[in-house]
């Protein structure tokens, strides 16, 4: 054996020189508006083995060097983007432009590239990056996990402006807002409960301490657009990268980074329900890209709403600050602010003769239910705070640590007065206040070297409830405050094999919990809430595979994790006052929810990558599932770990560019989801509890999206369809005061926007002119037993520079 290395000693000289001879050199300038782009990055791929990666980065003058190329056909990407000082997001890009060479042993090719934003929309190959799959900056096609993106440009062209209206095409989701714009909203991700989806503003957590579940549903319904880049949204489970409730899906919500010059847009918009919209916004980068910030604003009113006295408006504020004091260290802070007031109408009630309980009623609006009636004095007001502050230190080359501070201040007033149908207050308004707070620090390190990135990190943080009612009577008055705290470490790696074409993602989480003994405003509460405990500690893990096959462009992935959801403080020690009679239905003994996730899937390009066929098949299941479970004993829990939860289908996806300017976006979900839920049957003592299994509210089977988008030059045509078939929800009754099921026909919504842009001064201004008409075929559908808007129309005006 030694002799062969001495042998091969001898001969490397040799191999090298024969190497150089038959090796070929790429070299070429890259500019970005009539200059020579420093610090772009160059990236070249055989033609034949399109894995294969080899990049570099200009010097001052825009050159770029490759040498000791094998001969053969070469693609080039280039593309200058802004810099980011927060790994994990990538700037903003300034241009990009393809290129193809031919190398040749012993020859020097020189190809030359001019860096244009337009290569974003008109070619058919998009170099693209996306954050949530690792909590990381990861190539596309290196993501391992099921991933969807939602672009600016796509959010444009449907004239979206609101959170919700941009998920309703994603496969897997099913999204839902109760009466109109400002209503609650809800995602339910493949089939799992609202709170099993976890919202994030730049990757870090937004969610809602003071709710019922302790997630963001309170308000999704008041996420406008004002000041965003990209939708990302992770399928399946995320909890050992983001924490409680990415059981079934997460939603990042990004923000842009500030832009070298002035840039910016004002718009508005009119239409039916007496909508009125007005957006502005702001950005730059100073000092050589050490300084920037971008800042928008918006302000949306629907003075009429679906009954004619459905008021909702919403004001939002964004602002971005980027720092780099010093080349290694950087600042980043963010603000997200908004302000909304919805009028709320009166639950759906049943009507007419009731079956037993155990059965499915088909609803029939007028015959054995009443859709949401108009409630002249309820509103709801709702505000929140997030703010960002995030730190990063290159350490080394590989080297990089980071520590961030998020705080999340959240309040909702609902006030009722005695107008209204059905149930109402007497004598006067009574107003039940929600105020939560979140204080999160976290610091990590991340390590890479190769292929491979290793990340590691702790956190810590405090969580705090106010829940307070005021009544007519001060005696019915109360307040409860509840708060924990939890310390979390965690870890994950990222490693890329076989030149790319195999990429495996591995982490693990592991959160400690410790509960503060809650305030109450009376002395007369229940002893389980003086004798607290801490709960359980919660620890996820979760790892994925995929491997691309460079012959056939496929690539097949796979993903199983564990999951948790932390139980709110109000499902610990929710608790109200009636008849000057305290009662306490929290459960402070209550376990976090666990769950276990697996999907696997294939991904398919065809036709010189313009067709691209997606299947993945998903698996969930949620054990010590928190219930509430009234109870006859009035000073006993109602939330109990009682319930299991099932969820398992299928997602298939096309997307096509059959044209230049045609995009075409098809999918098809099936789910199968139950609930193994639990029910009392006798008074006390003893109460028992028995299953009651049966399917998940508000998850239809089958639900189809169809986007579809033609442009013609500067014109342009969306045409966004869903269909979803019927579906079970409970409707309580003020009659019998008990809760029926129905079941709700799904609906059948299209959506049609079209608009044209007028560029001028050399394209630095634009003035786009856009229309949309909302469920164009007016048809007449319920979410829950809530009545949806027909047929209506808005027409708006937008100015960028």
């Amino acid at each position: 054996m030694k002799y062969y290395f001495f042998a091969v000693f001898l001969m490397y000289p040799m191999i090298v020189a024969v190497s150089a001879q038959s090796s070929g050199s790429l070299t070429g300038t890259i500019i970005l508006n009539g200059s020579p782009a420093a610090g772009a990055v160059v990236e070249i791929s055989p033609v034949s083995e399109p894995l294969r990666k080899t990049s570099t980065t200009t010097d001052s003058e825009g050159r770029y060097r490759f040498d000791g190329l094998a001969p053969g056909e070469y693609r080039i990407w280039a593309e200058k983007r802004e810099p980011s000082p927060r790994p994990g997001l990538s700037g903003a890009a300034l241009g990009g432009a393809f290129g193809s060479a031919i190398i040749k042993g012993g020859k020097t090719r020189r190809v030359d590239l001019t860096l244009t934003t337009a290569v974003y929309v008109s070619t058919n190959v998009v170099r693209e990056y996306v954050n949530i799959a690792a909590d990381e900056t990861q190539p596309a096609e290196q993501v391992s996990k099921t991933v969807s993106e939602i672009g600016a440009q796509e959010m444009r062209d449907r004239a979206d402006f609101s959170l919700v209206e941009s998920l309703r095409s994603i496969p897997g989701f099913r999204v839902q807002q109760l009466g109109g714009f400002g209503r609650t909203a809800s995602v339910k991700s493949r089939g799992l409960r609202n709170q099993d989806t976890a919202v994030l503003i730049d990757g870090i957590r937004f969610r809602d301490a003071s709710a019922i579940s302790g997630d963001a549903t309170s308000f999704l319904g008041d996420f406008t657009l004002t000041n965003v880049s990209k939708i990302e949204v992770l399928r399946g489970a995320g909890s050992s990268l983001y924490g409680t409730n990415a059981i079934g899906g997460t939603i990042d919500f990004q923000t842009p980074e500030p832009r070298q010059g002035w840039h910016g847009n004002i718009s508005g918009a009119l239409g039916g329900l007496g909508l009125a919209r007005f957006r502005a916004g702001v950005s730059n980068s100073f000092l050589d890209d050490r300084l920037g910030f971008n800042i928008g604003g918006s302000r949306t009113v629907y003075s009429k709403g679906i009954d004619g006295d459905d008021d909702a408006e919403n004001s939002s504020f964004q602002t971005r600050v980027e720092a780099k004091p010093f080349p290694k260290a950087s600042i980043s802070g963010r603000l997200f602010i908004s302000d909304a007031k919805a009028k709320l109408n009166n639950s759906p009630d049943t009507f007419g003769t009731l079956p037993d309980q155990a059965a499915i009623i088909d609803a029939r609006s007028g015959i054995n239910f009443i859709p949401d009636a108009d409630d002249p004095d309820s509103l709801q007001r709702s505000k929140f705070f997030s703010g960002q502050i995030v730190l990063t230190q290159t350490i080394a080359e590989g080297l990089v640590a980071q520590a961030y501070y998020s705080g999340v201040t959240t309040s909702r007033r609902n006030t009722n007065g005695p107008l209204g149908t059905g149930f109402q207050p007497f004598g006067g308004d009574e107003t039940y206040r929600f105020d939560g707070r979140i204080d999160t620090f976290s610091g990590k390190i991340n390590w890479s070297s190769g292929s491979n990135m290793l990340t590691a990190g702790y956190e810590h943080e405090r969580e705090k409830l106010q829940n307070r009612g005021v009544f007519v009577s001060p005696t019915d008055n109360f307040a409860t405050t509840a708060r924990q705290r939890s310390n979390t470490l965690f870890v994950r790696d990222l490693v890329g094999l076989f030149e790319g074409a195999l990429n495996l993602s591995g982490g693990f989480r592991a959160q400690w919990f410790k509960l503060a003994t809650p305030e109450f405003s009376s002395s007369n509460y229940p002893n389980r809430f003086d004798a607290v405990t801490n709960p359980p500690t919660s620890m996820t893990f979760d790892g994925s595979s995929a491997y691309y096959f460079s012959k056939s462009n496929t690539t097949i992935r796979s993903h199983v994790g564990s999951g948790y959801r932390v139980p709110s403080l109000y499902e610990r020690f929710g608790s109200y006052f009636f008849l000057g009679a305290f009662f306490g239905i929290g459960n402070p003994d209550l376990k976090p929810e666990k769950s276990f996730s697996a999907d696997a899937g294939i991904d398919q390009e065809l036709a010189g990558r313009r067709l691209k066929l997606t299947a993945n098949y998903f698996y969930n299941e949620i054990r010590d599932e928190v219930t509430y479970l009234p109870t006859d004993d009035l000073g006993g829990p109602s939330y109990f770990n009682a319930d299991r939860h099932f969820s398992r289908g299928a997602e298939f996806v096309a997307r096509a560019k059959p044209f230049r300017d045609t995009n075409l976006s098809v999918s098809y979900t099936f789910v199968n989801s139950d609930t193994r839920t639990s029910r009392r049957l006798t008074f006390i003592p003893p109460a028992t509890i028995v299953s009651n299994d049966r399917r998940t509210f508000g998850v239809p089977s089958h639900q189809l999206t169809i986007v579809v988008t033609q442009r013609f030059k500067d014109f342009w045509v969306n045409f966004d369809f869903l269909a979803t078939s019927g579906y079970l929800a409970p409707i309580f009754s003020n009659s019998t005061f008990s809760t029926y099921t129905y079941r709700f026909a799904g609906n059948r919504r299209g959506d049609v926007t079209a608009g044209y842009t007028f560029r001028q001064v050399k394209q630095r201004f634009s003035l786009r002119l856009f229309g949309t008409i909302e469920n164009m075929f007016d048809n007449e559908y319920y979410e829950n037993g809530f009545r949806t808007a027909g047929a209506n129309a808005r027409i708006g005006l937008s100015l960028g520079f």
